[in-house]
């Protein structure tokens, strides 16, 4: 199971290795200089090549391998609702969800799951209830549930607002969010999911002076 630490420490090591490739590179190009410079009036033996060669080698080697560790923790980070977003993609997310409630009575809101077991349905269904997104006076909440660990989601949208999107509309949602997230783009992804929905609730559910904010504008996390 990736954890957070798991990222961390991935990500520290792999900068380790790209800074002991760096100055094995180095290294090996004083070898190698001293090669080409051939013997001079101080040198008794002429330097061979090879050891400089060798040493470039295993410098690129271990920068390679720091870098694959990089790209695994970043691959491992996004497995992890701490760290699925980072704190830009999260604000870019969050300034999606403010816009379109300034225009609309409905509520929208992320929710990042580590897994969500055999039926994401069903986790995404509870995660609604719990969150009290059926409390809403006119039942227009809408959810986006993210498995990040199992690489999964789904879009809830409760009964009045459900009712009135045309048939088909969730699964065009979820294609877009779909499409993206397959991009590595998953604050991209949201935010279109967010757009879309919210386009729908403002169409519906129009702001009025008197509406409140039903639910906290925030991302929550298992």
């Amino acid at each position: 199971m990736a954890t957070d630490g798991k990222a961390r420490g991935l990500a520290r090591a792999g900068r380790l290795l790209v800074a002991a490739g760096i100055l094995g590179i180095l290294a090996s190009g004083v070898l190698l200089w001293q090669a080409w410079r051939g013997p001079g009036p101080d040198t008794w033996a002429e330097v061979p090549a090879w050891p400089g060669l060798v040493a470039l080698a295993a410098a690129m080697a271990v920068i390679a391998a720091g870098l694959v560790l990089g790209l695994r923790a970043r691959v491992a980070a996004r497995a992890v609702p701490a760290t699925f977003l980072r704190p830009d993609e999260e604000e870019k997310v969050l300034a999606a969800i403010r816009e379109f409630e300034g225009r609309t009575s409905g509520e929208i809101r992320v929710h990042l799951a580590e897994r969500a077991g055999d039926d994401i349905l069903a986790a995404a269904r509870e995660a609604f209830e719990r969150l009290g997104m059926t409390a809403t006076a006119e039942r227009n909440g809408v959810l986006f549930f993210v498995a990040v660990a199992d690489r999964r989601f789904a879009v809830l949208g409760d009964r009045g607002i459900d009712e009135k999107v045309p048939e088909g509309f969730w699964d065009d949602v979820v294609a877009r969010v779909r499409e993206r997230f397959a991009e590595g783009r998953f604050a991209d992804g949201l935010v279109e999911g967010i757009s879309m929905a919210g386009e729908q609730l403002a169409a519906f559910f129009p702001h009025r002076p008197d509406d409140v904010n039903e639910l906290p504008d925030e991302i929550s996390r298992d």
